[in-house]
């Protein structure tokens, strides 16, 4: 496979849609993708915050583009020039939930959607943060901060409430924090 070229059809004020043009042996044919305009880096954070008491800490996001809200971990994009996706996951832990993390541990990075785009989130542990108190909340954000013991994690995620659904991103990756050893359930 082979991209012979790109093609920007549209562009808005943090999106471009982009047509790939690819070459497969003798046929060619066109991908429709989507790209952020305004990242850094890879394009994402993902912080899998635990306190102290071995909370993990979700958020309860309202997602316009589903139309619900999602069980997801603390994220933000890599949108400020300069800043590394460390002081990027710092900044949204504390800004979306009030937690602050001494330390960050890279776990993985892996693309978002990659059917549709290339972003790719980095995936942070933070164990033991401390709540210091919520800094501000985005008009475009509706986030709920939730506390999940670890040992309840997994039937928290079986049973939400109706007008809500799961990132899946959570459990897999719980299930690669488990494999290496930094969170047991």
């Amino acid at each position: 496979m082979e991209i012979t070229q790109r093609e920007t059809v549209f562009e808005g004020k943090y999106l471009k849609f982009v047509n790939k043009h690819f070459r497969r042996g003798t046929r060619e044919g066109v991908w429709e993708t989507i790209e952020r305009k305004n990242i850094y880096g890879e394009g994402a954070v993902v912080i899998v915050a635990l306190t102290r008491e071995r909370e993990l800490i979700l958020e309860r996001n309202w997602r316009a583009a589903l139309e619900s809200f999602v069980i997801q971990f603390p994220a933000g994009l890599t949108d400020k020039e300069g800043e590394s996706e460390e002081e990027t996951a710092r900044r949204e832990l504390m800004e979306e939930t009030g937690y602050e993390a001494k330390r960050l541990i890279p776990i993985i990075s892996v693309p978002l959607c990659p059917a549709l785009t290339p972003t790719r989130a980095t995936h942070f542990f933070a164990p033991e943060v401390q709540f210091v108190g919520r800094e501000s909340e985005d008009l475009t954000e509706e986030i709920e901060v939730l506390k999940v013991p670890v040992e309840k994690v997994a039937d928290f995620l079986l049973n939400l409430p109706g007008d809500t659904t799961l990132d899946l991103r959570v459990p897999g990756i719980l299930w690669v924090l488990e494999r290496k050893g930094l969170i047991r359930s």
